[in-house]
């Protein structure tokens, strides 16, 4: 079942670079679309900075969970952690991912409850509903972060206890 679960966290992983890829190439065709059509045609284009605002919000939270699963995000070392995890650290690291996930699942209710309100407010050009640009996005990050804790939580329980348990012998090497 985590084998499951871990390959799932996985596809997901690389699913959301992939979209975040593509947000970042609509971002820079937008704008490169913006520049030659003012510059050569005097035209300029009113939706393309809708476009760009929409795909960077987009990419931020999406981007959020990847840097999240790749544990590449901006940290405070308070504990080292020199060679093997020692249990106080595995304790440590699963507390901190049970209230990453309890913060993010009240950020998400309260993003639910102003849902309502988001829905009637439209964007101009686009004309979409301002939860298209900022609720939804932070909702999908909300699932995606707590699944991709749930994965660091099960691995700082489990991991270490699994390689304490197995034994090495001639005919496991």
């Amino acid at each position: 079942m985590r084998r499951l679960f871990e390959t799932f966290c996985i596809g997901l992983e690389k699913i959301t670079g992939i979209i975040c890829v593509l947000l970042m190439f609509t971002i820079v065709i937008a704008m490169a679309c913006q520049i030659f059509f003012r510059y050569f045609f005097n035209l300029p284009l009113p939706y393309t900075d809708e476009i760009s605002l929409i795909s960077l919000t987009w990419m931020t939270f999406l981007g959020a969970g990847w840097i999240y699963r790749r544990r590449a995000h901006i940290t405070v070392e308070l504990l080292s952690e020199t060679g093997s995890q020692t249990p106080f650290l595995r304790i440590t690291d699963f507390i901190g991912q049970i209230s990453v996930i309890a913060i993010l699942l009240l950020l998400a209710s309260q993003a639910l409850e102003l849902t309502p309100q988001a829905m009637r407010l439209e964007m101009g050009t686009l004309e979409l509903s301002r939860f298209f640009m900022h609720y939804l996005p932070l909702l999908i990050s909300c699932v995606i972060i707590v699944i991709f804790a749930v994965e660091h939580a099960f691995n700082a329980f489990f991991t270490q206890a699994e390689k304490e348990m197995h034994v090495v012998t001639s005919a496991s090497e």
